[in-house]
């Protein structure tokens, strides 16, 4: 009849402990990838299926380092991003690659109800990702989202900020045409003489584009 002595007990233990968390830590990694999968699908219901198996609200996908959250507030589904958050997904939780917020890709599409719901869980509201340098007012505004500019604005972003290529919200709704968001930064006293790193400034951008309104809106503010 074999012995036990404590040694081996205590070595058995651990061996039990190992594969015990071994499982754990394989259970985690299927329900992380099953929650992106239902986030990317919009399925709801397997959202909260595998936030319940344990899935981390806050998991980074391997390939940028995207979280659900981010994944929901490009897609524009309400529900969805609505319950990430009340699952504890941080809003200011960045990708790994570029260090891109939600808020971000929220006001890129256009998402006013979702871009709302950010900023009241505390969203940045004038973080700039590390490539572009793009805030949540540059995206709102080079996409022509006027409603979602008019709700940064109330919040108080900042107004003048520049990217990468010195282009600040106001450049950027010239550049990309948007006269109604032209229209709204003005009212709040954006620059328009400062010029890009190129030496541009947004009464020269909107004459190499030939636009009328827009050049004459940046001349009424003269």
């Amino acid at each position: 009849m074999p012995r036990f002595t404590h040694c081996n007990i205590t070595r058995f233990s651990v061996i039990l402990l190992l594969f015990f968390l071994s499982g754990c830590k394989i259970d985690q990694q299927a329900a992380n990838r099953g929650l992106q999968r239902a986030v990317l699908t919009n399925d709801l219901k397997d959202i909260r299926k595998y936030l319940n198996k344990g899935a981390s609200v806050n998991y980074h996908e391997p390939e940028k380092g995207w979280t659900p959250l981010l994944f929901a507030a490009e897609g524009g589904t309400i529900e969805i991003v609505r319950t990430l958050l009340e699952s504890g997904a941080d809003p200011n939780e960045l990708s790994v690659e570029s260090k891109i917020s939600p808020f971000q890709r929220a006001a890129s599409g256009g998402f006013l109800e979702i871009s709302d719901m950010l900023i009241k869980k505390g969203a940045d509201v004038d973080h700039q990702d590390s490539k572009l340098k793009a805030t949540p007012l540059m995206l709102a505004s080079v996409n022509g989202h006027a409603d979602v500019v008019a709700l940064l604005l109330k919040q108080h972003a900042l107004i003048d900020v520049r990217d990468h290529r010195g282009e600040s919200a106001l450049f950027l709704a010239v550049s990309a045409e948007h006269s109604d968001v032209v229209r709204i930064l003005l009212a709040v006293g954006a620059n328009k003489e400062r010029p890009d790193i190129y030496g541009k400034t947004c009464l020269q951008k909107a004459t190499e584009l030939n636009n009328s309104e827009i050049i004459n809106l940046l001349k009424e503010q003269l």
